[in-house]
């Protein structure tokens, strides 16, 4: 009886709240809650529900559950629990927006501890499929055409099922082999349901407690949502297949499937079908007879290449989204979130990741920080030590061989801990070297990438160099030298000549000068009158005390 007591009392005190702090989607925060219960993981809606506690670090160390809002869990059942786990498993089943919601916050190691790290990096998207006569439907409806007309054969069995979308065999009528992949019905609406509740929710967070506000929740919830409608659109996912497939063409051990223009819209993607097995998949024996450690060369080289010259990169490399190929190449899966680096940003990468391959740690902080805006209580002595301890530490550690995925998500955890801010571009290198770490130990894990890594960077620099010494570059710089040449004699005569008649000045602008005037004028006033006074003060004082001596003196003669 007690139990039901306390059930009835808990949904009571749920939908309260709900109804309380957010009504516009009650049934969905339900639903959240009632998912987050089932895997133990519920005392985060209870910590939602203190809206006038405003939580500091240590506010965290216990969290309180629904069974009474009060208790705090038992501490044994604490450690016996795999919350990381617990809290993928979660968000798989919460759909799309929250397994973007975990890939996210895998990168953020300010907000979660390592065990929760590891298990959301693994996030896996598995459903049950969408039958087979709506996905026909989908299909006619997006490519206005009959499915028979279409393909000559199209396997009603699915191939792989997530929560977005699931992808099919087929053949078209010209005997072309593919694989279609298909948006699942209503999952669009789904999923701007959920960014306006996580919305909600980052918003009261960032107004009703200081954690909220601190680790930035409504800014990664505007990222997941741009994240999320690049994938929505199935046509930015064929435009970046195609992109890096251009990139990686001169790597022949590398590929990526080829995009079918005709049979592609915003919820549907056919591809060429390609054979083989997920690399996670494949046995060190059959590896062995692929020459791996050539293969491993040339996918770390591809992405330095994405990353350093083109800008524009694959964010998702892990075992998972590469397949080995029956020809013995690898095949790159699934681009519809990619990275993009703009001009400034390639050439802070290059440089950094050529100073941390060199072990050059204070050449690491420095770049670090050009590619933001330090705090103005930031102790740049300490934080520049603390990097150049990372960076010892990891090459010491390596014995050759450095994770650099794994460096830079210190590095995260690092800057965090001296509340210096991270820059959106070293997010996403850490998620993509991260999972090219797994990638490259899974192919050959006696690879060296700090070696790899500092011979591509410098030829990176190199042709960098020589792409400057072009025909119509050197031309202009030989003009520019000329007209300096011709000019510098008429100038310096100039000059000179006006210092000799004491006819040379200086002008000083000054940013804020008449503000800096004003407050001098105000304090030099506040100054004076305080002088004034205190003369006033002391000769009043020297006056009074003579009168008083002099009255003494009166009284005692007489």
């Amino acid at each position: 009886m007690t139990d039901v007591r306390q059930h009835v009392s808990v949904r009571g005190s749920a939908g309260s709240l709900v109804t309380r702090r957010f009504s516009r989607h009650p049934e969905r925060y339900f639903e959240i809650f009632r998912v987050l219960r089932k895997y133990r993981l519920h005392h985060v809606i209870a910590e939602l529900g203190m809206s006038h506690h405003h939580a500091d670090d240590d506010d965290l160390d216990g969290l309180v559950t629904p069974d009474g809002f009060g208790q705090v869990q038992d501490e044994h059942q604490e450690e016996e629990d795999d919350h990381g786990t617990q809290l993928a498993s979660a968000l798989e089943e919460l759909g799309p927006c929250f397994i973007k919601l975990g890939q996210l916050l895998s990168t953020r190691p300010d907000l979660l501890p390592p065990d929760y790290i590891q298990a959301l990096s693994r996030l896996q998207d598995t459903i049950q499929p969408v039958p087979h006569a709506r996905i026909v439907q989908i299909i006619q409806a997006e490519l206005h055409c009959p499915i028979d007309e279409l393909f000559q054969d199209f396997d009603q069995q699915p191939l792989a099922t997530a929560s977005m979308a699931q992808v099919h065999r087929a053949v078209l009528r010209d005997g072309t082999e593919v694989a279609v992949k298909v948006q699942r019905p209503g999952v669009r609406q789904r999923i701007e349901i959920d960014l306006e509740v996580l919305r909600e929710i980052a918003q009261f967070a960032s107004r009703h407690s200081a954690l909220g506000a601190r680790y930035g929740l409504v800014q990664m919830v505007h990222e997941l949502e741009t994240s999320l409608h690049q994938e929505m659109d199935f046509r930015l996912e064929a435009e970046n297949t195609r992109r890096i497939g251009r990139q990686i063409a001169g790597f022949t051990r590398l590929c990526t499937p080829t995009v079918f223009p005709r049979y592609t819209s915003a919820r549907v993607l056919t591809l060429s079908f390609v054979r083989g097995r997920h690399l996670a998949d494949v046995s060190r024996e059959e590896l062995e007879e692929r020459d791996p450690k050539a293969i491993a060369s040339d996918l770390l080289s591809a992405y330095m290449k994405q990353i350093a010259i083109d800008g524009v990169f694959h964010c998702d490399p892990h075992p998972g989204n590469i397949l080995l190929t029956d020809d013995g190449r690898l095949a790159l899966m699934d681009f519809g979130m990619v990275g993009r680096f703009d001009a400034g940003q390639k050439d802070n990468m290059i440089l950094f990741l050529l100073a941390f391959s060199e072990r050059l740690g204070e050449r690491v902080a420095e770049t670090y920080l050009d590619m933001i805006e330090p705090p103005r209580d930031l102790d740049q002595h300490a934080f520049t030590q603390d990097i150049c301890s990372l960076v010892s530490r990891y090459h010491d550690m390596s014995g050759g061989r450095l994770g650099l995925g794994s460096a830079l998500l210190d590095l995260t955890r690092l800057a965090y801990s001296n509340r210096v801010p991270v820059p959106s571009s070293m997010t996403l290198l850490g998620k993509t070297m991260l999972n090219l770490d797994g990638a490259i130990g899974v192919l050959s894990p006696e690879l060296d990438p700090v070696e790899l890594i500092r011979n591509y960077m410098l030829d990176v620099m190199l042709k960098r160099v020589g792409d400057q010494l072009s025909p119509g570059r050197v031309f202009a710089w030989v003009l520019d030298m000329k007209h300096l040449f011709e000019n510098s004699p008429r100038r310096v005569d100039t000059i000179l000549g006006k210092l000799s008649d004491d006819r040379l000045t200086v002008r000083l602008d000054v940013e804020n000068l008449e503000e800096t005037t004003e407050s001098l004028n105000r304090a030099a006033t506040r100054l004076a009158l305080g002088v004034l006074a205190g003369s006033l003060l002391i000769g009043g004082g020297q006056v009074l005390s003579a009168l008083i001596r002099t009255g003494a003196v009166g009284k005692g003669r007489g």
